[in-house]
């Protein structure tokens, strides 16, 4: 436990390398051809933990979470248990709406909201009752196995906090760079870290490289997709805080795989109008900064590509698929 991310066991243990985590599933699918060798699980060549299932995972953990009026931050502190948990143990192996509703009720422990466990079983039947037992007794096993696979480091810190922060640190230093972060860039870059547990940015970058992934998206991008909208006579207001974006403007956006300079921006106009301004002046922040701007970059492509990938979401397949493979057994 760290009060300290820099010290924390989520930096020292858990945060690891693109190639580590890729190599760590290619093993899980070694495993998972073994397994089945073996016949202690059955080939099920339709499930698979790809952008469709891990859209579907987060759907139902917001829905259950809802259900209990849980904090914004034990959600979050859920979807990264749950991602963790799935690095090391295959989807076929385990009932995955009870890994969801055990997720859930350690993270509302760590997070000092605790939910009952029976109130928590409750509310997990009566959203999936063809899934989860009614003995309790089963979400308390299944407790200490996630535990265990996450090598009891429990405590997570999230970028929200690093957002606040940048937020303050700017206002702070108004006179010094010269902008703040409004209600409106705030929001959007808060819904962003939302839908950035699907990703598997949380085991990859540091929290202050999220938050400052998704300013840029918020700040950067609003601007050129308004720019875009307001060529072909589109509604700039059709941008929301759930960021239900046209897919296709945000991949003309960024088809270039690095951060432009403002320069590039101002191009668009032959005038420079306030949002151009506060681009430019959020890249000063970002060069004095000292931030791994490769980090940046990297967080966000994940993050666009993740709507990118929503756009093309089935959530019946996904449904479908575990239903046949869940109730098969």
């Amino acid at each position: 436990m760290s009060a300290d991310y820099w010290s924390s066991s989520q930096r020292t243990k858990w945060q690891v390398s693109r190639e580590a985590l890729e190599e760590n599933r290619r093993r899980l699918i070694v495993l998972e051809k073994k397994l089945v060798q073996s016949g202690l699980i059955k080939d099920q060549p339709h499930i698979r933990y790809d952008a469709n299932m891990r859209i579907y995972l987060h759907t139902l953990l917001v829905k259950l979470g809802r259900r209990l009026n849980v904090r914004q931050v034990a959600l979050a502190t859920a979807e990264v248990y749950l991602v963790r948990f799935l690095v090391r143990v295959s989807l076929r192996e385990i009932n995955i709406y009870l890994l969801i509703t055990t997720c859930l009720y350690v993270a509302c422990k760590i997070e000092e909201c605790p939910q009952h466990i029976r109130l928590i079983v409750s509310e997990a039947r009566n959203l999936w009752p063809e899934y989860i037992p009614q003995d309790v007794g089963k979400l308390a096993e299944f407790e200490f196995y996630l535990i265990e696979e996450m090598d009891m480091y429990l405590v997570l810190h999230h970028p929200y906090k690093s957002l606040i922060q940048i937020r303050d640190f700017l206002e702070g230093n108004s006179s010094l760079y010269g902008f703040t972060l409004g209600k409106d860039d705030l929001q959007h870059a808060w819904s962003l870290l939302n839908d950035s547990y699907i990703t598997d940015l949380h085991l990859l970058f540091p929290p202050h490289t999220i938050a400052i992934a998704a300013i840029y998206i918020s700040i950067v991008l609003r601007k050129n997709l308004n720019i875009i909208r307001a060529g072909a006579g589109s509604d700039s207001n059709k941008y929301t805080d759930s960021m239900k974006m046209q897919i296709d403007d945000i991949v003309s956006i960024t088809g270039d795989s690095t951060i432009r300079s403002s320069t590039n921006y101002q191009s668009h106009s032959h005038s420079i109008d306030e949002d151009t301004i506060k681009i430019d002046r959020f890249m000063d922040f970002l060069n004095h900064s000292h931030v791994n701007l490769n980090e940046v970059i990297e967080a966000t492509q994940e993050m666009i590509s993740l709507y990118v990938a929503w756009d093309r979401y089935n959530e019946g397949q996904v449904r479908k698929a575990l239903q046949f493979m869940l109730l098969g057994r």
